[in-house]
């Protein structure tokens, strides 16, 4: 068993004993992908748009930066219920190996997330009358995010991807036009996205 997974894994794209002679990818790419985002403690099952620019640097590796936009709904007992609304701008570094016909990549980077919550009208009579609350937001948070992906002949794309943020909500109680109060609810969020995308070249440009 141990020489058979040790065999699978000398096969792998990504394995760094296995060089090409040539890059496998352009120097410049548009890429768009579509996906879906697991369920997590906060949110529901949210699909996901992203458009992200791609530049090689030097074989075997690529800096690439990112812009997402997320919708979900909210529906946990622990956070007050409604829509939300996600953009995320991620940086990353790119590490891949293969060939024209299948390569392999891993990658890690920061990311800022933007989030906006738009409170059910239910959630948000509850919180008045009950706890006197009369606006939630979130502040931006950053985090980080980890992919694994394949490239089919340069131009499709399989992608997983795990995240980490930490959010920070904040409930505002307002008691007069210019006296209010604010407290503030920190917590930490996983996501796991699988995604599938085109590879545009913009070598010509």
């Amino acid at each position: 068993m141990l020489t058979l997974l040790f065999t699978c894994f000398l096969t792998l794209p990504v394995y760094p004993l296995n060089p090409v002679e040539q890059d496998t990818l352009a120097l410049m790419n548009l890429h768009v992908t579509a996906g879906f985002n697991a369920p997590n403690r906060f949110a529901s099952v949210s699909p996901e748009l992203t458009g992200k620019y791609e530049m090689l640097l030097k074989h075997p590796f690529v800096v690439r930066a990112a812009c997402d936009y997320r919708y979900s709904s909210v529906s946990s007992v622990l956070y007050p219920h409604g829509n939300l609304h996600s953009v995320t701008v991620s940086l990353e570094g790119l590490y891949y190996r293969g060939t024209n016909t299948l390569t392999g990549y891993i990658g890690l980077g920061p990311l800022v997330g933007f989030n906006y919550l738009s409170l059910s009208t239910r959630s948000a009579d509850s919180l008045r009358a009950n706890l006197g609350i009369t606006g939630v937001r979130i502040k931006p948070s950053l985090g980080y995010r980890l992919t694994v992906g394949l490239r089919y002949h340069r131009a499709y794309s399989l992608e997983l991807s795990v995240s980490q943020v930490r959010p920070i909500f904040v409930y505002t109680r307002r008691y007069s036009p210019t006296t209010y109060s604010e407290t503030s609810d920190k917590t930490r969020l996983s996501d796991v996205r699988l995604t599938l995308g085109y590879l545009i070249s913009l070598k010509g440009f």
